[in-house]
């Protein structure tokens, strides 16, 4: 008998994991208000659209907003295993009151949408989760990732860091450089490559900036402290070498 899941948010995530599911001989139902069936149908990424969330398949897979998963897993009580797709794992896994693991696969796209989503988004790509399920794991691997199991403070650490912190960053500047007088003509592909992130979708990032400040923080205003010292030292070559070097590491 063929695996079920049920997909929560049917955008770049939920649609890739739908499509890679379906080609792996998967049942795919999905609630998302902003889908029609004929969408998903023409992208291979369901078979059927469900008003609400439901445990009639093997998995439930949240692939919205963080905001939106807290609010459903507050109360959802499924006798089904139940994971997620966010990149801040601690606030999910502080609110479920059902069989849970938190998931983060590590992938993903400048476009959004279920128009984005294709079958191999996440080959061969790393896939966070934060406990142990024979059903979890089989939907890792049928959506072509690799499973990596951390416990859900080291991962909110480590994303801080990695990737919560390049957001605000390239978030913050382009705000500061909304207040100014820009002219085009001095704008470069330096700042257009610094500025890409700032393009990111408002719904997704501020909740999980919310989510997950208290690892943001610190590091934002170790940043500030260097672009402080590096203007007022006199001196920055130090700055700039260290810093190249480790960008070849990367």
């Amino acid at each position: 008998m063929p695996r079920e899941a049920l997909i929560v948010g049917l955008g770049l995530i939920g649609g890739s994991a739908g499509i890679a599911l379906r080609a792996r001989d998967w049942r795919v139902r999905y609630v998302d208000p902003n889908v029609a069936l004929e969408d998903a149908l023409a992208k291979q990424a369901a078979h059927e659209r469900v008003d609400a969330i439901d445990d009639a398949s093997d998995v439930i897979v949240f692939a919205t907003p963080i905001d939106a998963a807290v609010r459903e897993l507050a109360t959802l009580r499924a006798r089904c295993i139940v994971t997620s797709t966010c990149s801040a794992m601690r606030a999910l896994r502080a609110l479920a009151r059902t069989p849970f693991v938190a998931g983060h696969p590590m992938a993903g796209s400048h476009e959004q949408g279920l128009a984005a989503a294709h079958g191999n988004l996440f080959r061969e790509k790393r896939w966070f989760v934060d406990g142990d399920n024979a059903i979890v794991d089989e939907l890792i691997r049928d959506c072509g990732a690799t499973r990596d199991k951390v416990d859900a403070e080291t991962h909110d650490a480590a994303v801080a860091l990695t990737s919560h912190l390049p957001q605000v960053l390239s978030t913050a500047l382009a705000a500061y450089l909304q207040g100014q007088s820009i002219d085009p003509r001095f704008v470069g592909s330096g700042l257009r490559d610094f500025l890409r992130l700032a393009g990111s979708p408002a719904s997704m990032w501020a909740p999980l900036l919310a989510a997950n400040g208290d690892n943001i923080a610190p590091h934002a205003e170790g940043v500030a402290r260097i672009v402080r010292s590096m203007l007022e030292s006199g001196d920055a070559m130090r700055t700039f070498e260290d810093a190249r070097a480790f960008w070849r590491t990367l």
